[in-house]
């Protein structure tokens, strides 16, 4: 069994959610987020898609618990979605082997 924890900008919001869908992953979290950085010499476009701290940036976090095929095949769809989006706006995905669950 793997943990996948998947970060977005909101305005992916759509797109990710239909990967969910196209993937039959049925079951699965969210929780908004609002991302801040902390650096006054650096461009939001220079770390990605964190607000700076007086702008903070809007996105959302997901995560699944799903089998090992599944988590591989939905990495590799977010792998392709990377590919043909803002690359200043990468979605972020982790996997992670679950040792135990009761």
């Amino acid at each position: 069994m793997k943990l996948v924890a998947v970060m977005s900008i909101d305005t992916y919001r759509d797109d990710l959610l239909r990967l969910y869908r196209d993937h039959a992953i049925r079951v699965f979290s969210e929780i908004d987020i609002r991302g801040h950085y902390h650096d006054d010499e650096s461009t939001a476009a220079d770390i990605g898609w964190f607000g700076r701290s007086n702008h903070p940036a809007y996105s959302m976090l997901t995560w699944a618990f799903v089998s090992d095929e599944e988590a591989g095949a939905f990495m590799e769809a977010i792998a392709a979605f990377n590919t043909t989006h803002d690359p200043d706006h990468p979605v972020r995905a982790f996997q992670m082997d679950v040792e135990r669950a009761v």
